[in-house]
């Protein structure tokens, strides 16, 4: 009987090989650094940051083969340099070449991601892996980027007038992959 539990895992697996049909996956963490300080203050523009995954080894690498996006964060030190509370967002625009646009256009031209965090007047907040996940909104938006060309812009904004700055700030995914 053990024989038998044994020999046919080894014939199924016989015969897939010799058919040439092995499945191989598994995962791998995307990360890209934002640019440290990002310092974001409203205005006629706003900084967007333009985000090529492709840049990325094991993402270029892999690319082809995504099957899934496990999970995401958006981390770093969010600083409020201004005198009263902040809302802070972060919007992604689907291409990562609409850069330097005015409010209206970003919010027109793109979707919130996440978001918002409340950051007192002159306060600065840590947002870790398990702190990012509560405020992703538009958590799908991202995954089609990441799983399409993987090129998108960010911009980060504030509700009145706002500066803030980014630090340690980076985008994280968990991807699935198979072949």
């Amino acid at each position: 009987m053990k024989t038998l539990r044994t020999a046919v895992p080894i014939l199924v697996l016989s015969a897939l090989a010799a058919a040439g049909c092995f499945l191989i996956s598994g995962q791998f963490v995307v990360t890209y650094q934002l640019p440290d300080p990002l310092n974001v203050v409203n205005g006629a523009t706003l900084v967007g940051v333009d985000v090529d995954l492709n840049t990325i080894g094991d993402y270029a690498d892999h690319k082809d083969d995504l099957k899934r996006v496990e999970d995401l964060a958006l981390i770093g030190d969010f600083k409020n340099n201004t005198g009263s509370t902040a809302n802070i967002e972060v919007w992604i625009v689907s291409s990562g070449t609409l850069l330097g646009l005015t409010l209206a256009q970003v919010q027109a031209n793109g979707v919130q991601l996440w978001g918002p965090l409340s950051v007192g007047a002159g306060a600065t907040r840590n947002i870790d892996w398990n702190g990012s996940s509560g405020l992703f909104k538009g958590r799908q938006t991202l995954i089609d980027e990441i799983k399409g060309d993987g090129h998108f812009a960010l911009y980060v904004i504030a509700n009145g007038a706002f500066n803030c700055t980014v630090t340690n700030g980076a985008v994280i995914a968990v991807v699935g992959a198979a072949k």
